[in-house]
């Protein structure tokens, strides 16, 4: 079966002659550097307190990368740095020392014999008592990094050991007193400087860079023959499922993705900066790859797995919630409260997201997804989107004996729970036969898949470029939105427009949001149109309507923006631009009068807002789009809204105001803009003549009887429209006042709400705010500001 034949290549791999390890350490004498200080002069080794002190009095506090930015917390990293442009080494035996410490640790970490390491100063730190620096994983600072050289140079000192960890291995170096000490690991591994306990511990951090100077050739001996007749039972026999209930496949997998142990950055992965193990378990499978007829790549991929786990004992209980307490003092907690009375830590442990000594039971469920990988001839990479189904993964090295970078617990939740969510990401030998190569990229997203289509149709050999095209039916998925896709989709354009056929044109193009559109694209858009008519361009455009989200939200706001420009480049593009410029428009004003309809149901105001400001904006830039036919309708939409989508409205006016040159008169949308500013003017002129709010009267709108029929917001309702009335006690079981404690705040009403803990049931106190008045005194002048600005910017025009 093909499961037999990974576990037998994973094995095989397993088996292999280990090249190296995921660290080293190397001692040499002192004497072989000579290392200078700006403004302290050449450091006398070993280093005393006092030359320390005056390094100290150079130095800055050390800062550490965080996403984006760049941080100095000494919670996080407490010591002090000297910049490498400060430092200069030298000595008549350096070069050659550390010549030499580079060549002992390329073989230590398994590195190639064909690539040689280059060490570069990065930076001179210095730990005082109880300095230290928590556990991190160095930024691949260069495209060559491979991984870092902590030089520590002889100084008496106790504690600030370093400790380093991978793949669930861990390994304490300890400097020493007298000599130069060098420990090397990779960049992906986590490390930690434990606390200086005593006197100062310094070292030079360099980052080592590999270089390939020459061809790696053929890996002597191995097992290759049996890892190329792994490679051919694996694509010969019926991908085989996970569970027994599945039904069987009949069709062999499409490509193995053997999951390397080290992680890397699409910087950082080639053939030749593979790390240890990695390194002599890749070129084995490209030489089994090259005698199976397969081709290789590499990718990276990110891992997500789901584990029934359980916590260690803490005072957990079963369900791995914290326990409850029999002496909790709120005679309703019903076990609710996290902590018990003395402070025990136990939920402490859970907000921290430290889920390494969890339990692991059965893997419930996992998913890994590739997103970028090298091309098959070896320029460059590219970005894809290939979930990996079971059939397909191997790994000598399982995710639960790797270190994840994310880990999420949820405990016992009634009808699941007790799961621990773990991310990895991982590199990957990606292999396919050769045969099948075109499929096997297509699949991914490939642009090359692309580039090979249409090179068939530079070449005049269309039928064959209508087949393959038609292969991609069952494959071509989704392949994302905004600007990361926007290559793709032009290449899938090209080809579209290339092969003049309606349906396989359409296939290409439909995995595709409409936020990948652009200017550039409308010359073939309108072509296309052109070419396969309106109703072909009609059903195309509505597939790139997809449901806007949290993740795809940002993008359709920029989209929105660019929409005027791309509506006006296809209606001056050569073929038949409108085609394609009216359905947007119209598939853009129904997504956003759907999202328009969801705010108008949002009756606290601080959510609404918002929400509204921003389709306001979006609003403005679809009437800029907009023909005048559909800006008309869009309007006439607008007009009937109720008063709450008025702030919509001026913000879209506020929109237009700031690119006047798009709205000035005998543009289509200008009529639209004028005809809503003036229903705007005649609404807020009516709020402004209504009379102020007596001070006596402190009557709200009712929250509304609700679906439940629970027969308290009846009386909640008499209570807020009373002119009166100002406070309510309400003698409630808990469940009646979390129901009423619900209505309120989501109705975001002046009203407060509190418990008086007596008796049985307790009592609820509602009471009404000066809010009743402020709020209207604020709506008030909102208004009137909001009406001067409008007559000031879109005064009506004279008849």
């Amino acid at each position: 079966m093909a499961q037999g034949a990974r576990n037998r290549l994973a094995k095989l791999l397993d088996g292999s002659e280990q090249r190296g390890d995921f660290s080293t350490r190397i001692e040499v004498p002192a004497q072989a550097l000579r290392i200078e200080v700006d403004g302290v002069g050449e450091l006398p080794l070993p280093l005393r307190a006092p030359v320390t002190r005056k390094l100290i009095a150079q130095a800055r506090q050390a800062r550490f990368g965080l996403g984006e930015q760049t941080l100095a917390d000494t919670g996080v990293r407490d010591t002090w740095e000297i910049t490498p442009d400060r430092i200069t080494l030298g000595g008549h035996d350096w070069q050659r020392t550390l010549s030499s410490v580079l060549d002992g640790v390329r073989t230590a970490l398994g590195l190639p014999p064909t690539t040689v390491l280059r060490a570069e100063p990065h930076a001179l730190l210095v730990y005082g008592k109880g300095q230290f620096f928590l556990p991190h994983q160095d930024a691949e600072k260069d495209d060559s990094m491979v991984g870092t050289l902590v030089v520590s140079l002889p100084s008496y000192h106790t504690g600030g050991e370093l400790v380093i960890e991978h793949a669930s291995r861990s390994i304490t170096y300890q400097a020493s007193r007298e000599r130069l000490t060098f420990a090397a690991f990779y960049a992906d591994c986590r490390h930690e400087v434990k606390p200086v306990t005593s006197g100062y511990r310094i070292t030079l951090i360099m980052n080592l860079l590999a270089e390939r100077v020459r061809s790696a050739g053929e890996i002597d001996g191995g097992p290759v023959a049996d890892l190329a007749r792994c490679l051919t039972e694996h694509f010969a026999q019926p991908a085989e499922q996970r569970y027994i209930y599945d039904r069987p496949e009949t069709t062999p997998p499409n490509r193995l993705v053997y999951l390397l142990d080290h992680e890397y950055t699409q910087r950082g992965l080639g053939w030749d900066r593979l790390k240890g193990a990695d390194a002599t378990r890749a070129a084995l499978l490209r030489q089994a790859a090259g005698q199976a007829g397969c081709e290789a790549v590499l990718a990276l991929a990110e891992v997500k797995e789901t584990w029934d786990a359980v916590p260690p004992y803490d005072h957990y209980d079963y369900y791995g919630d914290v326990e409850h307490f029999n002496d909790c003092e709120d005679e309703e907690c019903e076990g609710e409260c996290l902590l018990d009375p003395d402070g025990e830590p136990g939920a402490e442990r859970r907000r921290s997201g430290d889920f390494s000594d969890y339990e692991l039971n059965d893997l419930i469920d996992d998913e890994i997804i590739l997103g970028w990988w090298t091309r098959p001839d070896g320029t460059g990479g590219e970005q894809i989107s290939l979930p990996v189904p079971y059939a397909e993964v191997c790994a000598t090295t399982e995710n639960r004996y790797l270190t994840p970078y994310q880990s999420e617990y949820e405990g016992y939740m009634g009808n699941y729970g007790n799961t621990l969510d773990r991310w990895y990401r991982r590199a990957a030998v990606v292999l396919w036969l050769r045969q099948r190569s075109f499929a096997a990229r297509a699949e991914a997203g490939s642009e090359g898949a692309l580039r090979e289509l249409q090179g068939y149709l530079d070449a005049g050999e269309l039928e064959l470029a209508r087949t393959l095209a038609r292969s991609l039916a069952p494959i071509w998925k989704h392949h994302g939105s905004g600007a990361a896709a926007a290559p793709l989709f032009a290449a899938a354009l090209r080809v579209a427009v290339g092969l003049g056929e309606a349906d396989t044109a359409a296939i290409l193009l439909a995995p595709f949001g409409v936020e990948t559109l652009s200017e550039r694209h409308a010359p073939d858009l309108a072509e296309a149109a052109a070419w396969y008519g309106r109703t072909w361009t009609r059903g195309t455009v509505g597939s790139w309507f997809g449901a806007v989200g949290a993740r795809t939200g940002a993008d359709r706001a920029a989209w929105l923006e660019s929409l005027p420009g791309l509506c006006a480049a296809l209606r001056t593009a050569d073929g038949d631009g409108d085609a394609v410029a009216t359905p947007l428009v119209e598939g853009a004003w129904q997504a956003t009068e759907k999202q328009l309809t969801g705010w108008l149901g949002m009756s606290r105001e601080p959510e609404r807002h918002p929400g509204m400001e921003r389709l306001g904006t979006a609003l403005a830039h679809l009437l800029q789009a907009a023909s005048p036919k559909t800006a008309d309708t869009i309007t006439t939409t607008l007009r009937g809204l109720p008063d709450t989508g008025l702030e919509c409205l001026l913000q879209a006016l506020r929109t237009a105001a700031r690119r006047p040159v798009t709205v000035h008169d005998g543009t289509p949308a200008a009529r639209a803009f004028q005809s809503l500013a003036d229903h705007c003017e005649a609404r807020l002129t009516a709020d402004v003549a209504r009379p102020v709010r007596a001070a006596d009267d402190w009557s709200l709108a009712p929250a509304g009887t609700c679906r439940s029929g629970c027969g308290l917001c009846s009386d909640l309702d008499a209570f807020l429209t009373s002119r009166t009335r100002r406070v309510m006690d309400w003698p409630l079981a808990k469940d009646g006042r979390r129901h009423i404690h619900s209505c309120i705040d989501l109705a975001n009403l002046p009203v407060s709400h509190t418990t008086r803990r007596q008796g049985r049931p307790y009592t609820l106190i509602l009471a009404k705010t000066d809010a009743v008045f402020t709020r209207e005194q604020a709506a008030r002048v909102r208004t009137e500001t909001d009406l001067a600005w409008l007559r000031e910017k879109w005064p009506r025009p004279r008849d």
